[in-house]
């Protein structure tokens, strides 16, 4: 399959996805990053984020929350902190997190990580939000 790549998306507690597709697009630490068949070998960080990945007509979204991506010999894996597939995201709990999320302010953030989290934590809120509205 030259027009192809294996891909599989692992969390620490599950496998959200293995199989093939014809093209990824997964948030890296530093903006979106386009993975083709034949792409050359990389290592990056991924950031917080929607993953899509397109299998002949057909698109699966992630939400992905950190971790990293490998392409190695026509295979892309992404080890994420943790994932959720769009299609298992509940709208309202995922508002509920992101007004949470928001509530929460980086100015009474004590250290730097704090505040990390804090905006790492709306991302991911705002990432589901959106994926729920599709």
């Amino acid at each position: 399959m030259a027009d192809t790549l294996r891909c599989s998306v692992v969390t620490p507690v599950e496998s959200l996805f293995e199989g093939h597709a014809t093209y990824v697009n997964l948030p890296a630490w530093d903006g979106q990053l386009g993975v083709m068949p034949q792409t050359s070998p990389f290592l990056t960080r991924l950031g917080t984020g929607v993953l899509t990945i397109e299998q002949d007509s057909a698109a699966r979204r992630f939400a992905v929350d950190g971790g990293f991506a490998q392409m190695q010999e026509g295979v892309l894996t992404l080890l994420t902190d943790g994932g959720i597939a769009a299609e298992s995201i509940d709208a309202a709990k995922a508002e509920s997190e992101l007004a949470a999320a928001s509530a929460k302010s980086v100015e009474g953030a004590e250290s730097v990580r704090e505040r990390q989290a804090i905006e790492r934590a709306r991302k991911l809120a705002f990432t589901k939000v959106a994926l729920a509205r599709r």
